[in-house]
């Protein structure tokens, strides 16, 4: 094999040593050759790896040698070219003072001086002697103010970039200066001529796409090619504006000289200006974040270029030199101060003028270039995004006053607050603390509100899509102040409806928000607040139901139609769903209340300030109740009825607030006597709660039930049985108050028309008494007297002394006499609560005496036998009998009660347990 193939690298395979025949047997022989075909199996497989591994280090060492041969060619060709010394190459990374920048906008004027009259020049130091520069540059530098000098040079300097001679980037540095210097020159030696400026334009974009040019060259040089640049690019915007014509812009200009080519026209010249300030922006990193520095050339270049290029109609027409203009933006640093500028110089109104423009333009149909049309608003969105990203003073400030009317800038600034929040926790607050973003926004809103409503078409209107981000900013603000804050919020902004609608529905779907404002009621005010919504949105339905009428007012008008045209289930347009929410915080507060007092064992105490119950009346709460569940009886006229949802609300949370506190529900059924739910509601409270604690209080009770029972049992039998339930049950927890009634309400009270339902329930409550305490036994005279009174004055005029039915003159004058069936319901009440009583009695027969007594001292109708009743009692009290069983006036009496019914079993089954009592049978 020859040496350098890949056999003559394999070594040669030694013979086995100990492969030896031994004469000791098949067997021992066998073993032997297996074991020495096993090693020479693996030294075999080793071998082949071996191989392989040299294989690739060949391939690899072939490929580095093609490596090498082409450096060495390259660097072959590098060698006729100078090299830089180190003081250039120093210079490279120096930085740039103000003096250097000077000087260096000095050598942008001329790179050489001129010495003489003889065209002689002396050659300037960053150029460095000849033979480190291009001689055609160094033509260049010594003739710069020859039109065709300049022209010969930059055209030879761009052949020789752009050729292809396999190596790249072989330009040394100082050339590469020299060349950038030379083309720089041009700008502010030859500013008129168009063709020179756009060769010297297309050269530097060449020299700056040159790998490793943007490292090479000086900061010094690249801010005087920038300052070049953006000086002779707002000559040319101003030409062009003066002239106002058409010819200016796309047509060729005159020729600078006889018999040269016509100069380019001013949207060709610009379009090559910014795209040489594209790529020479990002070069300029370093030095545009230094505001002392830069901060006149930033101002030059927004005002002056991009804000009078986009204001030009005559530039502005031209898409892609719009685009290349707003592209230039992103590229300088969004520092706070460049953010400012942006604003103050006008390029933001610019921006937003030219989308807005565009937008007009491309509203009808499609044009030719769909793609190039598309990359005009999304260049313009990104660069005002950049202009206000993480700035909330320039946010605040564009949608209070500066953008107001500008929707394009709304909608970009609101996006941007939103996102904030995201990137820096506490933006909300800060935006509500410092700067006062809920007033903001809210004037925001009410222009928009005004401008989508004059819309034709408000569905479609730019306006609905601020309303839209500013109810989303509002509701993100909101759910991030502290609930006290948030009240306190809803109090300064208390008037105006859409801030309350928001608060409201983000309380409403925040359930640990509406828990907080629940637990902290009494510090954080919430009742005052919530309370307030209430009575604003009622006034929004309250007036008469006329035509003239049937509007709202206009500022709730347009409220409730901007909230139409939102769209938004979380909004709802109309009124009483807000509503609904202030009372879902009602009932909270309420049961957070009655949860943290079960330790009382008891109801809320009248005279604790701080119980919610009491809060909430005192608030107002129980009016807007009223209003809502009977407008008319509460004295208010509602233009349309509150939907069955908000009237089943009002009575939970009325409901509860009466079984919380007796007091307010007493209350509230005297205040509000016409409203049916009130009584209703409230004869359901006293029924579980009948004020035992508070005897004067039931009394009022009982006074105001009896009024509304003869009020509405009439028309409304289902709240009739309610009154007479919760009298009931009154009268059944005190006896006392059953003696009052009968005192106050006797048979000669009563009216034409007036019923005796409640004298039978008052009658009735003795029979369901289990017993009769001590306490009450001194009450027992008294009681057992107005029960024989009650029977027989109601049996008054039905029957004469023999018998007979009594002529209603005779009694005509003293009182209203009661029918039979009338009578018979209370003669059956009060016969049957007699023998409960006689049964009952804490010490007999003393019941059964003062029955007697009063029976024969009713039955009597002159004061003589009154008296002499009262003396046979007495007698009858010291004797030992049954008890006055055999006094005839008593039997009398109940002889007279059997004769006016006799055909009620149960009266005459009571009277004859009774005649039995008293005949002591």
């Amino acid at each position: 094999a020859a040496p350098g193939s890949s056999l003559a690298l394999a070594p040669p395979i030694p013979w086995p040593g100990a492969f030896r025949v031994t004469w000791g047997g098949r067997g021992e022989r066998a073993a032997a050759m297996t074991d020495e075909v096993d090693s020479l199996r693996q030294q075999l497989s080793q071998l082949t790896e071996e191989r392989e591994r040299w294989l690739q280090e060949r391939e690899r060492l072939n490929e580095e040698l093609e490596t090498l041969r082409s450096r060495c060619q390259r660097l072959a060709k590098a060698a006729t070219r100078p090299e830089p010394q180190r003081t250039d190459a120093a210079c490279q990374t120096e930085a740039i003072s103000g003096t250097d920048l000077a000087g260096a906008a000095g050598g942008a004027a001329g790179a050489i001086s001129p010495s003489g009259g003889d065209g002689e020049v002396e050659a300037s130091s960053t150029a460095g002697s000849g033979s480190r520069v291009p001689p055609v540059v160094e033509q260049m530098l010594r003739s710069p103010k020859d039109e065709a000098i300049q022209l010969r040079g930059i055209e030879a300097l761009f052949a020789q970039q752009t050729q292809v001679d396999g190596a790249p980037g072989a330009t040394s540095a100082p050339s590469l200066q020299a060349s950038l210097e030379a083309a720089v020159a041009v700008f502010g030696n030859h500013p008129g001529n168009r063709a020179l400026l756009l060769k010297a334009c297309q050269l530097l974009s060449v020299l700056l796409a040159e790998p490793g040019a943007q490292r090479q060259l000086p900061m010094a040089v690249l801010w005087q090619a920038a300052q070049a640049v953006v000086g002779v690019s707002i000559q040319l915007i101003a030409d062009v504006a003066s002239s106002g014509s058409a010819d200016a812009l796309s047509g060729a200009g005159a020729p600078a000289k006889a018999g040269s080519a016509a100069s380019p026209g001013a949207s060709k010249l610009l379009t090559w200006f910014l795209s040489l300030l594209a790529l020479l922006l990002p070069c300029l990193g370093s030095q545009l974040h230094s505001q002392a520095q830069s901060e006149a050339f930033v101002h030059d270049l927004l005002a002056n270029l991009v804000g009078k290029l986009l204001s030009c109609a005559e530039l502005a027409q031209q898409e892609a030199l719009a685009l290349k203009c707003v592209q230039l933006l992103p590229l300088l640093p969004m520092e706070p101060w460049v953010q400012k500028v942006c604003l103050n110089s006008g390029a933001v109104h610019a921006l937003a003028a030219a989308y807005l423009r565009w937008k007009r333009s491309n509203a009808g149909g499609a044009s030719p270039g769909a793609a190039a049309e598309a990359a005009v608003p999304k260049a313009i969105n990104v660069a005002v995004r950049g202009v206000f990203t993480d700035n909330l003073e320039l946010c605040v400030k564009a949608v209070d006053d500066t953008f107001v009317n500008d929707e394009f800038v709304c909608l970009e600034v609101l996006d941007q607050l939103r996102s904030m929040e995201k990137r820096r926790r506490g933006t909300f607050r800060d935006l509500d603390k410092d700067h006062g973003i809920i007033r903001k926004a809210l004037g925001l809103w009410a222009f928009h509100q005004r401008a989508a409503l004059e819309a034709s078409d408000p569905q479609t209107s730019s306006s609905k899509e601020v309303l839209q981000k500013v109810a989303e900013l509002l509701n993100a603000v909101i759910l991030k102040l502290p609930p006290q804050l948030l009240l306190q919020r809803m109090k300064e902004f208390e008037s105006m409806e859409v801030f309350q609608r928001l608060a409201l529905a983000a309380i409403h779907a925040n359930a640990q928000l509406r828990l907080q404002l629940a637990v902290n009621y009494m510090e954080n005010g919430v009742v005052t607040a919530i309370v307030g919504c209430m009575q604003m949105i009622l006034q929004i339905y309250e007036g008469a139901q006329s035509v003239a009428a049937s509007v709202p007012p206009r500022g709730t008008a347009g409220v409730e139609a901007a909230f139409r045209i939102l769209q938004d289930e979380a909004l709802p347009p109309e009124g009483w769903p807000y509503l609904l929410y202030c009372l879902e915080v009602c009932l909270h507060v309420l049961s957070h209340w009655s949860a943290t007092k079960l330790s009382l064992q008891g109801k809320a105490d009248v005279l604790d300030a701080r119980a919610a119950p009491l809060l909430l009346a005192q608030g107002g709460l129980v009016d807007v109740l009223a209003e809502i569940l009977d407008p008319k009886a509460a004295g208010v006229e509602l233009r349309e009825k509150p939907p069955s949802q908000v009237t089943q609300k009002a009575l939970e949370t009325l409901q509860a607030l009466f079984e919380q506190n007796g007091h307010i529900c007493l209350f509230c059924m005297q205040h509000y006597t016409e409203v049916k739910d009130m009584v209703r509601l409230g004869c359901e409270s006293l029924s579980m709660d009948p004020l035992t604690d508070f005897p004067d209080m039931q009394q009022q009770a009982v006074s105001q039930l009896v009024g509304s029972f003869e009020k509405f049992s009439i028309d409304d039998e289902r709240l009739g049985r309610k009154i007479l339930k919760a009298l009931t049950v009154l009268f059944e927890s005190s006896y006392h108050l059953v003696s009052w009634f009968l005192q106050q309400y006797g048979l000669t009270t009563l009216g034409e028309l007036q019923s005796l339902d409640v004298h039978v329930e008052a009658v009735r409550a003795v029979a369901r008494a289990p017993y009769w305490s001590a306490e009450d036994a001194p009450l027992l005279p008294d009681f057992v007297a107005l029960l024989a009174q009650l029977l027989l004055d109601s049996i008054e005029g039905l029957v004469d002394e023999g018998g007979s039915p009594a002529k209603p003159a005779a009694v005509t004058g003293r009182r209203r006499i009661l029918d039979l069936t009338e009578a018979e319901e209370v003669v059956s009440a009060c016969m049957a609560s007699v023998l409960h009583l006689l049964l009952i009695d804490p010490s007999p027969p003393t019941v059964l005496r003062i029955l007697a007594r009063s029976l024969a001292r009713h039955g009597e109708a002159d004061s003589k036998v009154e008296a002499e009743g009262e003396g046979d009692g007495d007698k009858d009290g010291g004797g030992g009998g049954a008890g006055g069983g055999g006094d005839e006036r008593a039997v009398n009496a109940v002889m007279r009660v059997m004769q006016v019914f006799p055909s009620s079993d149960r009266v005459q089954l009571n009277c004859q347990h009774l005649l039995t009592s008293l005949l002591g049978e």
